[in-house]
């Protein structure tokens, strides 16, 4: 693949990153900011894709800045989620609320106060990775995918249900988010069933989100074990799916 396709292709994938980063600032809309994150996500697959491909190690290192902007994001994020969590599971507790609440509100203050910074440095770090892009072997991207493919497999074969499953997923996510990619490098010669990756990691996603939840509901704050076993009861049927899909890899 050339570089000039590896530069359109990051390209429109900054330029959708930046997008929900500006509307995200301008009103404080929780979905931007969770595509925002998404984004860059996917950003990093690619990045991970290209230093593997191409033996150049600068790229992941250079995408700091953006990595910094997602972790301040993950906290507000993070927040949000766990009211979300409470109120789908019919828990009220008004210190919980009025605690999350206060994060997310002092969180997007900062959030917006820092956001020219933010922006900055996005775009510093959008010019020195792509003045520093390599072509990749088209042989290189199909190596990786067979090479990341082989590490999922003997990670499931062993891993069991623990943090290690939640690793797994983001193997696979990162082979899902590059499948655009691999595919343009590989017309007509992309042996991965993406469908059934991306079932896989759905799945794998919904058990561990379970996990966040039991842990959540848990803690001294909430203790809540009715509900606790009802998250249980609930994976313990998302476990034998995973292993029925892991049983296919």
């Amino acid at each position: 693949m050339k570089k000039k396709e590896e530069s359109k292709h990051l390209g429109k994938e900054w330029e959708e990153m930046s997008i929900h980063l500006n509307s995200f600032l301008e009103t404080g809309d929780q979905e931007e900011l969770h595509r925002f994150r998404v984004q860059v996500k996917k950003i990093r697959a690619m990045l991970s894709l290209i230093e593997d491909a191409s033996g150049e190690h600068a790229f992941l290192k250079n995408f700091k800045p953006v990595k910094k902007v997602f972790k301040y994001a993950g906290n507000i994020r993070d927040a949000h989620t766990t009211l979300q969590l409470a109120a789908h599971y019919g828990i009220k507790n008004e210190a919980f609320e009025s605690g999350r609440l206060k994060i997310i509100e002092e969180g997007i203050i900062e959030f917006q106060h820092k956001g020219k910074k933010f922006i900055k440095n996005i775009k510093h770090a959008c010019r020195q990775i792509n003045d520093q892009l390599p072509g990749i072997d088209n042989d290189g991207i199909a190596e990786y995918y067979d090479k990341q493919l082989r590490q999922i497999a003997t990670n499931l074969a062993v891993a069991g249900f623990t943090e290690d499953m939640h690793t797994n997923r983001k193997l696979i996510k990162t082979l899902v988010y590059n499948h655009k990619l691999a595919e343009k490098a590989l017309p007509g010669h992309f042996p991965y069933n993406i469908s059934y990756l991306d079932k896989l990691q759905d799945t794998i996603g919904k058990w561990h989100d379970n996990i966040v939840a039991a842990q959540l509901f848990l803690s001294p704050e909430l203790n809540d074990k009715p509900v606790v076993a009802k998250i249980n009861r609930k994976n313990a049927g998302i476990k034998h799916t995973i292993t029925s899909l892991a049983d296919d890899f």
